[in-house]
């Protein structure tokens, strides 16, 4: 029997809202946020079905001194981040309106959303044996971690429209990765498969 978790990464503000840091210095939101009413759907879904809604958001560390430490590759990535974004107890950092009724939210420091943080201990103490992800990007956070989750025997359904990139050609490409070790498919698919399975 499959115990599911419903994985929310990085709908952010300072990612996915036209005021965040990142679509101010030229990363468009509109590739984030085209995807937000199948994430806020699939939401409403899995609160009336009973499914476990976890949010990991991308935190900056600071020092006391404020100064952005352990950035490791965003700041390669994203040099801007150095000063702005991401911090912890700001709006940027927050969940978008849209996806705030989670159940439960785990700050993620770097590239991997199980590496020092507490998704794994959240996942085990839930019983969870299959992920269903959502998120942006497809071929950052998206696929990393389901990889992670793969190599620790999680099953894994990506859905397709509650992903995306920044790329069309990369978002393309990870799913035809993620299809290769899960399943792919729709969020209207795959609600109407969890219907039928719990008839």
């Amino acid at each position: 029997m499959s115990n599911l978790a419903f994985i929310i990464l990085d709908i952010q503000n300072d990612f996915c809202h036209t005021d965040g840091v990142f679509n101010k210095n030229g990363l468009d939101a509109a590739y984030s946020r085209k995807i937000i009413p199948n994430i806020s759907d699939m939401i409403y879904f899995c609160k009336n079905a009973k499914i476990p809604i976890i949010a990991l958001q991308q935190t900056i560390l600071e020092n006391f001194e404020k100064q952005a430490i352990g950035l490791g590759y965003l700041k390669k990535m994203f040099p801007f981040i150095e000063t702005q974004g991401l911090r912890q107890d700001t709006w940027g950092h927050d969940l978008i309106d849209e996806v705030k009724n989670v159940d439960y939210k785990i700050k993620r420091w770097g590239i991997s959303s199980f590496y020092q943080t507490e998704f794994a201990k959240y996942l085990s103490a839930l019983r969870i044996n299959q992920l269903i992800i959502s998120g942006f990007t497809t071929n950052g956070i998206v696929e990393t971690t389901a990889r992670e989750a793969i190599a620790r025997n999680y099953k894994i359904t990506t859905l397709s429209d509650c992903v995306s990139s920044y790329s069309e050609n990369l978002h393309l490409a990870s799913l035809n990765n993620l299809s290769n070790f899960g399943d792919v498919l729709s969020s209207r698919d795959w609600q109407e498969m969890f219907a039928k399975e719990s008839e």
